[in-house]
């Protein structure tokens, strides 16, 4: 039975839906949208008005039960997709899943299950296998252009950003999961099902929880061998694939839409025709044929899911077989291979469980609560208590790699490993733990001070209370932390160290809340008799000090011609974790230090 129209509800109209795969929808001859579902009612109405879809709803059963829509296609975040997909099923409607289509393969899998049980086609949105470019290019590899193909090689680098739920391990894995598919869909399709033979996958920044670097090796038919590998952390951006074949080879950008293809072949008289002798000979005498090259070149795709959606919308309307999507189960698995190991296993509900993972933030963890060194006398902790402050300690981490930069910088150990491996080094960390008496802290906040040569800089006495310095508990108290103030360069107070004044730690003063901006001389909350108690935190580089961090403290300009830089960490009890702005990254310190958390 064949229909007339399919009529489209959209779950979830994020970017990709307004930009791309909506106008897509509506473009296709026999194809319209019915009715959009997101969540936040403001960016729904957006939805619908850019859309032009007449039903606008926050209820996804209620779009699914919709008499007019025939198919439903989900552009949630994967963490959503099986839910809404078995919803779906169960309603014998077909649907079209965003890529890649659940968290792992095991939820690809139930998705088919469902809805072969049901005879409802099922669609995962790979679309690129689809276009004028990759079809080019599988009509060149097939055409025997190249000769049999020997291997393939490809590089993808992105530089660090922020990408949301993508970098979220909820959500199945990070950009490798969310990207890779891609490509691999695309191997598939020109090579046919690959042969995973090897794989890698990695974290190294700390800003993140998934996996930011994944190499992988595999074979295809006829002997082919390939390596590919994705690297989310690199300095600059790349996009390179080459595929070799024994008499030529193909060179484009795998991600590219519209890109370019540089094909050279030899001539075949060269490749085929002569035998060795006479290709060496000609060698010599400079006779050897040059390669031929060809730019392949392809008009702009305003709409890139088109050609999938319009052999979507053919295939509905003609009520044939119900369609499975048994590539993107193929690309699903390999991808599931690949991650495996760096989440501690995918069979269950890995991302529940970051303890497995193997990432930088897990390292460090379980780095440190292996370490059972850097015990605090009784003496040490009661000084810390009364004074505010304990130290000079020795850093037996790699400080020495860190790149000190000109300006102050804020958590820079989201963003750099060798600052990451100071702040959560044993030495600093175990430490923290036992003067906040507890077996675990957080580490929620990195600060680089820099005070340059010939710059006037000083900074105020103040306490570090409130915002953006641990926050306050819901009854309106302000959250406790230490901090761990380490020298990158030797620091006296010829050039600007940190000073505190022992004991200020017991009680608020002023209008501590604003921070450098408290101006406790000004307004007399503290007097410069105060000050004749000031200690100076003189340090080795290499060297810090611990302070509770409502210590008073500051600091004078430098009078010498020397850089003084150092490195501030702070650190809070796992469960004092209230500030939605900071991160807070968990370290598991060992056996537990003491029995009360510190209070002031």
């Amino acid at each position: 039975m064949t229909r007339a129209q399919i009529g489209w509800g959209i779950i979830g109209c994020g970017d990709v839906v307004l930009r791309k795969s909506g106008p897509a929808l509506a473009a296709v001859p026999g194809s319209r949208i019915v009715a959009v579902m997101r969540r936040d009612p403001e960016k729904l109405r957006e939805a619908a008005a850019r859309l032009q879809a007449p039903v606008a709803t926050t209820d996804a059963a209620g779009l699914i039960a919709h008499p007019e829509v025939s198919a439903v296609y989900i552009a949630t975040p994967p963490q959503h997709q099986l839910d809404y997909a078995l919803a779906v099923a169960r309603a014998g409607k077909a649907c079209l899943v965003e890529k890649p289509a659940g968290r792992s393969d095991r939820e690809l899998e139930r998705m088919m299950r469902a809805f072969a049980q049901a005879g409802a086609p099922l669609y995962v949105s790979y679309y690129r296998r689809f276009l004028a470019r990759s079809a080019a290019v599988r009509e060149v590899l097939r055409s025997g252009r190249l000769g049999p193909l020997v291997s393939v090689d490809y590089r993808l680098a992105k530089t660090p950003r922020e990408a949301g739920w993508r970098l979220s391990a909820e959500s199945g894995g990070g950009l490798f999961h969310d990207l890779a598919g891609h490509v691999l869909d695309l191997f598939d399709d020109w090579f046919g099902p690959l042969e995973l033979t090897g794989a890698s996958a990695g974290n190294v920044l700390a800003a993140h929880e998934t996996e930011d670097a994944v190499s992988l090796s595999f074979r295809a038919a006829d002997g082919l061998v390939g390596a590919a590998c994705w690297d989310f952390a690199a300095a600059e951006a790349r996009d390179e694939l080459v595929i070799d074949g024994l008499y030529g080879s193909l060179r484009l950008a795998a991600m590219s839409t519209t890109g370019p293809v540089l094909v050279s072949v030899r001539p075949s008289t060269e490749a085929v025709a002569k035998g060795l002798g006479a290709r060496l000979l000609d060698r010599l005498h400079g006779r050897g044929k040059a390669p031929r090259r060809e730019r392949l070149r392809f008009a702009r795709e305003d709409r890139a899911h088109l050609p999938l959606v319009r052999g979507i919308v053919e295939e509905l309307r003609s009520g044939g077989a119900p369609a499975s999507p048994q590539a993107a189960l193929r690309t699903a698995r390999i991808v599931n291979q690949a991650l495996e190991r760096f989440y501690g296993g995918r069979a269950d509900d890995f991302w529940n469980h970051p303890e497995r993972f193997d990432n930088a933030r897990a390292r460090a963890s379980r780095r440190t609560a292996r370490e059972t060194g850097y015990q605090l006398a009784p003496e040490e902790l009661a000084r810390f208590d009364e004074q505010g402050y304990l130290g000079p300690f020795r850093c037996d981490g790699d400080w020495r790699r860190i790149a000190v930069p000109l300006k102050k910088r804020r958590d820079v150990h989201l963003r750099d490993p060798s600052v990451f491996d100071v702040c959560t080094h044993p030495s600093i960390v175990r430490r923290a733990a036992q003067l906040l008496r507890l077996p675990r802290v957080a580490l929620f906040k990195s600060r680089f001070h820099v005070k340059l040569p010939g710059k006037n800089e000083e900074v105020p006495w103040h306490q570090d209370v409130g915002a953006k310095n641990g926050g306050y508990y819901p009854d309106g108290r302000p959250v406790p932390s230490v901090t761990c103030w380490m020298a990158l360069d030797r620091v006296g107070l010829e050039n600007g160290a940190v000073q505190v004044l022992p004991g200020s730690h017991k009680r608020l003063i002023g209008d501590f809340r604003k921070n450098f901006h408290a101006e406790l001389l000004k307004t007399r909350a503290l007097s410069k008799d105060d000050l004749a108690a000031a200690v100076t935190l003189n340090l080795e580089a290499g060297e810090f000090y611990f302070f509770h961090s409502w210590l008073i403290h500051g600091s004078a300009p430098s009078s010498i011609a020397a850089r003084r830089a150092g490195l501030n960490m702070r650190y809070v009890a796992p469960t004092d974790c209230y500030e939605p702005e900071c991160m807070y990254i968990p370290l598991d310190c060992g056996r537990e230090a003491g029995a009360t958390a510190l209070a002031a």
